[in-house]
């Protein structure tokens, strides 16, 4: 009997023995330290990306420390990454206790972008010439929209006006030939063919990636001057995050916004929300009517993704509501006629993404936008309070459709395939379009990458297009990019382009106190060419510096151009114009000295000429843009700083008009924009304080006769509402 009590001890003893080594060999840990190469400075929020045998992956975040402690059964592939610094890959196996210095990355080369990509692949992988506006600037400067986001970028002009908004002038180009895309979807929404770039909410905005030249075999219509490619922010390294952030501005601006995302098992989430008060600016107090309009806005957005047997799939919705409310001059003493205007956006998202082998990609993505702007007119009574409705009251309402699929496959190393689907599906309907109309296009695309040596590197292009109204010619391009190991490196890219008129030219009528613009249904499609190209040498100084040159020139050639046209009556109507061409080039200089000081300066030349009766007389426009940037970064105390100024020239414009023989000459004023301001980060990135001055020069208005046109009656432009002073706070909350 005691024999078999010992046996039972023993076998108990051993099964313990055996389940402690198991537990022991589960929970195994490697610990990672990332430091800054340079001063030997913990990385906080360094992002860790685990690979295992099998693909899955695993995300992780550095400690206040620069640490991260991995439980580990295997050994898996490694790769570290933080912003402003090269990425590092390696293997971690089970107890390794590492200590990885990462190399700052001057240039942001090993920055990942998503645009016109399968898979998200490195700027200087790209056949594009990319440029990022990272979340680091944007946080510098206190961006609250996509217009400040702009403000300070080379070949890029903003137009202001007070009811349309913010406008875009891309290469000479207005925004109707300007893809604005939301996480590769686009954005609708177009006044003017222009989307409003002032109601497109940045507090949850990761980094902005701007592609200047032709891209319609991948995007379609809308992008032969440029693509711009909104990415939003999404948590792949925490539990869970959130900010909270306020920000005022002295000329009457106050944001708040919250967001929280979090990842449990193979989900993600998240959901945010923001609220944006303007109480409008005037510069002359005589009156009721405003030259910036008061307004609010509310954004909300949500999203949840999952993972199952390797399809990443992620749907979303975004919502945002402005209020805008357009003041008027007195009629009588004590009365007056004010109008609302309410624009609503909704977008409903789904994408995925499968990933077969290291080879074959598919992706594909779904939305649905809603677009709505309602007009009702006010008669202000004697009190200036008491309100009573008018019967001057609109809606008009559009929806599109958009699905997109693609594939990809690598045949070899140096050969690379795309292959796309595109629908997009266009409906208006309100009291200023003409009639319920719809627009439909199916595209289909296709381009090859072929690495024809390790530094020569050819893309060409085409895309199929069937419209439901018009004919299509076959859109085409392409790309060459070439780089040696001297620094030296240059891209080439050729690409035709088609637009068909939107339901707004077609059939919309706007018609207000400041615009009369009619649609015409007899409209052609716009054709195009655009070609551009850049060089570019790189120099390192020692070990931690480095100064690139950069030098690019764009040419771009449109028949069937669609403009506004002046008729007798004075009113302004779509019609065809002959022919229009811009061309010019920029050179810029960029200097980094080791992520701490930065400087850029680059000028700018577009040349602007239209052939408004087809007489083959192409007489250029010329003007001459100037940016520079300045920037420190004092590592010890985490306070950053930054001045930004820009000079932009005086402006030519020709606009066809009643009389032939007699076109209308729009001129605009030059102006001079500079802006100033300072981070601080507190508690280890908790929090972050940001503050600085806008508009120091105190620039408000210059004179412009082209707006006496289609867009109002003023001789002056408006370009900002003067100096003003703005501060930011943020707080973040990172649990790893």
């Amino acid at each position: 009997m005691e024999q078999i009590d010992m046996k039972n001890k023993i076998t108990t003893c051993i099964l313990m023995l055996c389940y402690t080594c198991t537990v022991w060999a589960q929970t195994q840990k490697a610990t990672i330290e990332i430091v800054d190469t340079t001063e030997g400075l913990p990385l906080i929020g360094a992002h860790v990306c685990l690979i295992s045998a099998s693909g899955e992956k695993h995300y992780y975040s550095s400690d206040a420390e620069g640490k991260v402690i991995i439980p580990l059964k295997e050994k898996m592939q490694c790769t570290v990454s933080y912003t402003g610094f090269k990425t590092k890959e390696f293997f971690l196996e089970e107890e390794q206790s590492i200590k990885i210095k990462m190399k700052p990355d001057l240039l942001m080369l090993d920055q990942v972008v998503k645009t016109a990509s399968v898979e998200p692949e490195s700027v200087d992988q790209s056949i594009y010439r990319i440029g990022i506006i990272s979340h680091d600037v944007l946080e510098k400067q206190g961006v609250q929209n996509v217009r400040d986001a702009l403000r300070f970028q080379p070949n890029i002009n903003l137009v202001e006006d007070g009811v349309l908004g913010t406008q875009i002038i891309m290469q000479g180009l207005e925004g109707q030939h300007v893809k604005f895309l939301i996480d590769g979807m686009p954005i609708i929404g177009r006044q003017d063919g222009n989307i409003d770039l002032s109601q497109i909410d940045m507090s949850q905005v990761d980094h902005i990636e701007i592609i200047e030249g032709p891209m319609s075999v991948v995007y379609g219509s809308n992008a032969l001057a440029g693509t711009i490619n909104i990415i939003t922010k999404e948590n792949k390294y925490y539990k869970w995050s959130g900010t909270a952030s306020t920000y005022a501005e002295s000329v009457g601006q106050l944001n708040a916004n919250m967001s929280v995302q979090g990842n449990k098992g193979k989900s993600k989430y998240g959901i945010s929300g923001g609220y944006r008060y303007f109480n409008g600016y005037d510069l002359d107090k005589s009156d009721r009517r405003m030259d910036w309009n008061p307004k609010n806005q509310i954004n909300a957005d949500a999203y949840y993704g999952i993972n199952l047997s390797g399809w990443d799939t992620k749907f979303g919705i975004r919502v945002s509501r402005e209020d805008l409310l357009f003041k008027g001059n007195y009629l009588q003493p004590y009365r007056a006629i004010d109008t609302e205007f309410i624009t609503d956006r909704i977008t409903y998202s789904g994408q995925f993404n499968k990933k077969f082998n290291e080879k074959s990609t598919l992706s594909g993505m779904v939305s649905y936008n809603t677009y709505t702007r309602t007009s009702q007119e006010y008669t202000v009574k004697e009190d200036l309070n008491t309100k009573e409705k008018r019967d001057a009251y609109n809606v008009d309402e559009f929806t599109t459709l958009n699905a997109r699929i693609s594939y990809g496959h690598q045949f070899t190393d140096r050969l690379k395939w795309q292959v796309g689907y595109e629908l997009t599906d266009e409906t208006g309907k309100g009291g200023k379009v003409d009639e319920n109309s719809g627009l439909i296009e199916n595209s289909i695309w296709t381009d090859v990458k072929l690495n024809i040596t390790d530094q020569l590197v050819f893309q060409p292009g085409m895309r199929l297009i069937h419209h439901n109204i018009y004919d299509t010619p076959l859109i085409y391009s392409a790309h060459l990019k070439w780089n040696n190991e001297d620094g030296w490196g240059s891209r080439l890219s050729f690409g035709k382009g088609f637009r068909a008129p939107s339901i707004k030219e077609l059939y919309m009528d706007f018609v207000d106190s400041n615009h009369k613009i009619f649609g015409n249904k007899d409209l052609l499609p716009e054709t195009s060419y655009n070609l551009t190209f850049t060089v570019n040498k790189t120099v390192n100084i020692m070990d931690h510096s480095v100064l690139k040159f950069d030098a690019t020139g764009f040419f771009n050639h449109l028949d069937n151009i669609i403009e506004t046209v002046a008729s007798d009556t004075g009113e302004f109507y779509y019609q065809n114009i002959s022919q229009k061409r811009t061309q010019g080039g920029t050179f810029s200089v960029n200097y980094n000295h080791n992520n701490r000081f930065k400087m850029n300066a680059g000028v700018n030349l577009t040349g602007i000429s239209y052939d408004l009766y087809n007489t083959s007389d192409f007489q250029y426009r010329y003007s001459i843009d100037f940016v520079g940037m300045l920037s420190y970064f004092w590592p010890k105390v985490d306070l950053s700083m930054q001045l930004d100024y820009k000079y932009t020239d005086k402006r030519v414009q020709l606009m066809a008009g009643a009389d032939e023989n007699n076109p209308i000459e729009g001129v605009t004023e030059a102006y001079n924009m500079l802006n100033y301001s300072a981070t601080k980060n507190l508690k280890n990135k908790r929090f972050s304080l940001t503050a600085g001055v806008k508009n120091i020069l105190d620039v408000k208005q210059v004179a412009n006769t082209t707006q006496s046109g289609a867009h109002g009656s003023g001789s002056n432009m408006l370009i900002a509402w003067g100096r003003t002073y703005f501060v930011s706070f943020k707080f973040n909350l990172n649990k790893i």
